[in-house]
């Protein structure tokens, strides 16, 4: 194996993630890809499988080809994971290999070096979005629980989400960005505001919305809403975001004596927590409902259900003045 000395292309390379995603128009979707990848390189410099063809010392070497190579191959085979996957020796899926490629060649076009790689990976695989029927069985899921709603507080936020997601169609960031603030109940049209950010690198203002809310979804978010007081209260926090999370976890700092610091339920949920957030309670909820007449369980990603949605005219108030303040 090759002795690997990591400082100057680690700081070149981080320095290049930096400007990339400091760029007017960068989304921060792809902002969060390119920081990753970088932690990814991080890991794979300190791989013993890594294995270049000369050592790397600068940037310059870690983009030679059989380095790239080598770094795609343990990316590949799961090998810079941080965290087990559900599937033992589960390959990186066809998503995350194009999305190292990427960032590859976004990096690579920043420091202005040259970047070969093979054959492009497949694209993903695209699955069915949820159908109408089952959607229309979701909206009156909604109106039936709206005055028995679940125990657990992360069923009845993931029947919050739902609806808000059914009656918007809003990306897990777009629902990252709500506050309670934004949610309008005490009105005989129900409504949330949603601020409609820029996909991937396109160039455009957010536009702000104001949507009305189904029956069915403003009693899940009454629900919700009760239950996040209780949180809040609990632990004495001025949280303003609209999704919080309903138990403790590591918020991957150490404390002087080395223990992970824990922080408490209630906190705004990011997008990556959201949508794992979202994952876990679909698992328990189509367990629950398993076998009931004609549930369809739900997809374990809420991009499928949002893909699905297409907001009516009809139902938009309106673009609201301020943009995205």
């Amino acid at each position: 194996m090759i002795d690997v000395t990591e400082g100057q292309a680690i700081e070149q390379v981080t320095a290049a993630a930096e400007r990339l995603c400091a760029q007017e128009g960068m989304s921060a979707a792809r902002a969060r890809q390119i920081r990753w990848f970088v932690k990814e390189l991080r890991l794979a410099l300190a791989h013993p499988g890594f294995r270049p063809a000369e050592p790397v010392v600068t940037a310059a070497d870690f983009f030679q080809p059989q380095a790239v190579s080598s770094y795609l191959e343990l990316g590949q085979r799961g090998e810079l994971r941080t965290r087990a996957s559900r599937v033992p020796g589960a390959l990186s899926s066809p998503a995350s290999m194009r999305v190292r490629e990427d960032c590859l060649k976004l990096i690579s076009r920043e420091l202005t070096l040259p970047l070969v790689l093979g054959e492009r990976a497949p694209q993903p695989e695209v699955h069915e979005t949820v159908d109408a029927p089952t959607r229309s069985q979701l909206r009156s899921y909604l109106l039936d629980r709206a005055e028995n709603p679940p125990v657990l507080a992360a069923h009845v936020r993931l029947l919050a989400i739902i609806g808000v997601v059914l009656d918007t169609g809003a990306r897990v960031g777009e629902l990252c960005a709500m506050a309670v603030d934004d949610v309008e109940l005490q009105v005989r049209e129900p409504s949330v505001t949603v601020v409609r950010m820029p996909q991937a690198r396109r160039i455009a203002e957010p536009v702000t919305e104001r949507i009305t809310l189904a029956r069915g979804t403003a009693a899940a978010l009454r629900n919700w809403l009760q239950r996040r007081q209780e949180l809040i209260d609990e632990f004495e926090l001025g949280v303003k975001s609209l999704w919080v999370s309903v138990a403790g976890n590591h918020a991957g700092l150490l404390a002087q004596d080395g223990h992970a610091i824990r922080r408490p339920p209630g906190m705004p949920l990011r997008p990556r927590g959201l949508q794992r957030a979202y994952t876990r309670a679909v698992v328990e909820l189509n367990t629950e409902l398993a076998g009931s007449p004609g549930w369809q369980p739900l997809p374990y990603r809420l991009e499928l259900l949002r893909r699905a949605i297409e907001v009516p005219e009809d139902h938009k108030l309106g673009a609201v003045d301020g943009g995205a303040c």
